[in-house]
């Protein structure tokens, strides 16, 4: 090798220096040729001397350089990110801000009929008044048409008509009185999907009736309902308002096949949307909050609780007797004072009903809650599977729905 300096090679090397290839060291190696200052590798080299083709450090070498250079780059990336973000909330912002300075403009109701179903107790019969009072013809649909709900609505000037959905044969009595307007020149112009039922318990304790019958009323009437009045609802290029839940956002525990129902409603609310859309028919999806002790609609659950224990197997009752005759004792200690028609004082609801229903450019969705609450189950749809499972069972989705202004 003469008098040039070998570098000392922490591994094994073979091969010669004067312009020959250097063979690949297997440990690291060091040391110049020829005064070159050779560099120390990290891994393992191969090339030439006297031409340095040192590819691996090399590369090695642009990787870092690479890093280094996103490392400058993505912060400004997410900033600009978040830039871009803040000014589209900063406009929408100010377009709601805008809306509610100038006001909606809504469509003229005299003259036309909105069809409202569930109109017994709760959210129904309030909005069957509130929507007479707007100025609609209204037609609210009661399962008891004999019962105190129908009798003050129509003591109002509202027109009801019986509508059982586990009765499918029942939806002929809405569309005869909905021809006789016709006849009288007040066409439908609108249909409020609000009928619903909540049976709350673990989906093993439930009856098949009440399983079926919350798909029927919450899910397939309105379904049916809407089919039905399609045909005069596009000549009239009119709209569907169409009523979920929290509980179509987040699903959780004791309320299975009701979130099913709701899950199903959102589902069918986007597509129609989508699929009336050429045809100048609007749908609108409103979600009320926590409402039970306002709408009755718990007010039966400890009587159902009392028939699911008796109808309940062996087995059943060995595993869950006790749990649900304490279940049926605090339901029926927490709605018994609860009445068939109720006030909602919800002005606020109310309102995002009139929106939906009256606004001759609605927006795809009312949420009748408050906004920390919105944020909330916003974020919980966002989360892992994971962590949402951890937050439910751990009572955060009641938390966060007690928020609720009209609890």
């Amino acid at each position: 090798m003469g008098s040039l300096s070998r570098p000392a090679c922490q591994g094994r090397c073979s091969g010669s220096v004067h312009g020959f290839s250097r063979p690949a060291c297997q440990g690291r190696c060091s040391g110049s040729v020829h005064g070159f200052s050779r560099p120390a590798c990290q891994g393992r080299c191969s090339g030439s001397v006297h031409g340095f083709s040192l590819s691996s450090c090399l590369s090695r070498q642009v990787l870092w350089l690479r890093s280094w250079v996103l490392s400058l780059v993505l912060p400004v990336k997410v900033i600009m990110w978040w830039e871009a973000g803040s000014v589209l909330v900063g406009l929408v912002v100010l377009r709601r801000l805008w809306k509610s300075y100038v006001g909606e403009n809504e469509v003229n109701s005299k003259g036309r009929v909105m069809v409202i179903t569930g109109c017994d107790s709760g959210i129904g019969y309030n909005l069957a008044l509130s929507a007479h009072a707007w100025g609609w013809t209204v037609v609210a649909t009661c399962v008891t048409p004999d019962g105190n709900a129908a009798s003050l609505l129509r003591h109002a000037g509202i027109h009801t008509v019986a509508l059982d959905f586990t009765r499918p044969d029942t939806l002929a009595h809405l569309m005869d009185l909905l021809k006789q307007l016709k006849d009288n020149k007040q066409e439908v112009w609108g249909v409020v999907n609000n009928a619903g039922l909540l049976t709350y318990a673990p989906c093993e304790w439930q009856t098949s009736t009440m399983v079926c019958r919350q798909i029927q009323v919450n899910l397939m009437g309105a379904i049916v309902v809407t089919r039905a009045l399609l045909p005069a609802l596009r000549t009239n290029k009119g709209r569907v308002v169409m009523v979920s839940s929290p509980a179509g956002q987040v699903a959780t525990t004791n309320m299975t096949v009701y979130c099913a129902t709701k899950w199903g409603v959102e589902g069918f609310t986007q597509a129609l949307r989508r699929e009336l859309a050429p045809t100048g028919v609007s749908v609108v999806l409103v979600r009320p909050c926590n409402l039970p002790n306002r709408t009755g609609i718990l007010r039966n659950n400890a009587a159902q609780l009392r028939e699911m224990i008796e109808e309940a197997t062996e087995q059943t009752l060995q595993e869950y007797g006790k749990a649900m005759k304490e279940t049926e004792e605090a339901f029926r200690q927490a709605f018994e004072s609860v009445t068939e028609v109720q006030d909602l004082h919800d002005d606020y609801l109310l309102q995002c009903f009139r929106c939906a229903m009256m606004s001759t450019r609605p927006r795809a969705t009312y949420s009748a809650a408050p906004l920390m609450v919105r944020l909330s189950l916003l974020l919980f749809q966002l989360l892992p599977t994971s962590w949402l499972d951890f937050l439910i069972a751990r009572n955060f989705y009641n938390i966060i729905l007690s928020l609720g202004k009209n609890n």
